[in-house]
């Protein structure tokens, strides 16, 4: 999808790139996640259960706060899904379009999440088969109702799917958000959303749960991660604005450094700030990465470069459906609970090797299985015009589902 405005200068290169970014940061989102399922067990500062990695050395500290991606791809998420919508290339004006966003929704989420849900049941299921307990765990997977369940919030058979699950929520809501923009405006959507996730946020750490210590649902389910799509769609909607603006553009390319700051704050916040303000860090975060996505994909400092490189872009193509297998492929290889560090290290390329493999193929066969231009998927393909490039960048990014952890 073409982001140049009419009457533009800019080439048709140049709109590939800035959407190429956002593949680059969808990259660096997965890595973080890998590296933190990797890496967190041993980062334990506890004297009673130390980690093997120093927990003040840069690893450590990196590690423990990939989660983080996590959010970075809810923004990312609100950004790729609101664009068409933002440049009138698709609608959303009544009740009765809704049908249509969610057929098209599901048929880009669903395949690939039942897929792995199928392998999950078949290899680590936590009840015997055809128990009660294990129909209910399937119909739990199948539903994506686990979000809702305290205990069952990370599903044990597969803990990482259920970000996947605030995704295919948040997708539930998206059309709602669209009628609600064009009321209210997003400006005002984005203020109340933070303010009622805040609340949900708040509340679900005060609500005291057996062997959990919070109510995830309220802490990180849709109620308190809606907001975070609705930073991507505000970076999307500023960033479509400067597109007709070089001064625009110039200022919203200032945000990086402050941005980074912001980052690094929440992450202080988080691990050394009072109560009120530590479990509510991630506000402050995605708000300074938001800073950040809108920057590069203004220009600034060059930095959009680094994260449009080949290598990190087809990363960030597959993210879905990379975080989709990592962790059964981790379970098996490296199992996290008794794999000592050594191990861990000794086993973690051929570990990346697997995942990025079976990634590739899954990307392939089940993600795009109906598309035939496989090159221009691994965005291998020589165009004979860099528009055809910039188009086809463009439709994939806008495509592409956050992967979550």
């Amino acid at each position: 999808m073409s982001l140049q405005s009419p009457g533009s200068t800019i080439i048709a290169d140049s709109r590939a790139q800035k959407i190429g970014a956002v593949n680059g940061f969808r990259g660096l989102a997965i890595l973080m996640v890998i590296l933190f399922h990797l890496l967190v067990p041993f980062t334990s500062s506890a004297p009673a259960f130390p980690g093997e990695l120093d927990p003040n050395g840069l690893l450590a500290i990196v590690a423990k706060h990939g989660f983080l991606g996590v959010n970075i791809f809810f923004v990312l998420s609100g950004f790729v899904l609101y664009l068409p919508y933002r440049t009138k290339k698709r609608a959303i004006d009544r009740l009765a379009d809704f049908p249509h966003f969610y057929w098209h929704r599901a048929a880009r989420l669903l395949p690939l999440y039942y897929t792995v849900v199928l392998v999950t049941i078949a290899l680590h299921a936590k009840s015997p088969a055809g128990s009660h307990a294990w129909y209910l765990e399937l119909g739990g997977l199948l539903s994506t109702l686990f979000i809702f369940v305290p205990h069952g919030f990370m599903p044990p058979s597969n803990p990482v799917l259920w970000s996947v699950g605030v995704e295919i929520w948040f997708s539930l809501l998206f059309p709602l958000l669209i009628l609600l923009i064009a009321r209210f405006g997003l400006g005002r959507l984005l203020l109340l959303s933070v303010v009622i996730c805040s609340a949900f946020v708040v509340a679900g750490h005060l609500i005291a749960v057996d062997r959990i210590g919070m109510f995830r649902p309220f802490v990180g389910g849709i109620f308190g991660s809606c907001y975070q799509f609705i930073f991507g769609m505000l970076v999307c909607d500023l960033y479509v604005k400067s597109r007709d603006s070089v001064s625009l553009r110039r200022f919203q390319s200032r945000g990086l450094l402050p941005g980074l700051l912001l980052m690094i704050a929440a992450i202080y916040l988080k691990d050394n700030g009072p109560w009120a303000v530590s479990i509510l860090y991630a506000t402050i975060f995605c708000a300074g990465f938001s800073m950040v996505l809108l920057a590069v994909l203004c220009g600034a400092w060059s930095a959009n470069r680094l994260f449009e490189a080949w290598p990190i872009q087809v990363v960030g193509c597959m993210c879905y459906s990379i975080y989709a297998w990592h962790s059964i492929i981790m379970v098996e290889m490296i199992p996290p609970d008794t794999s000592p560090l050594q191990d861990t290290l000794r086993l973690s390329f051929p570990y990346l090797a697997i995942t990025i493999l079976l990634s590739a193929l899954s990307y392939r066969y089940i993600e795009f299985g109906h598309q035939r231009d496989w090159r221009s998927l691994f965005l291998l393909r020589n165009s004979n015009s860099d528009e055809l490039a910039g188009a086809g960048v463009s439709r994939r990014a806008e495509s592409k589902p956050a992967a979550s952890s």
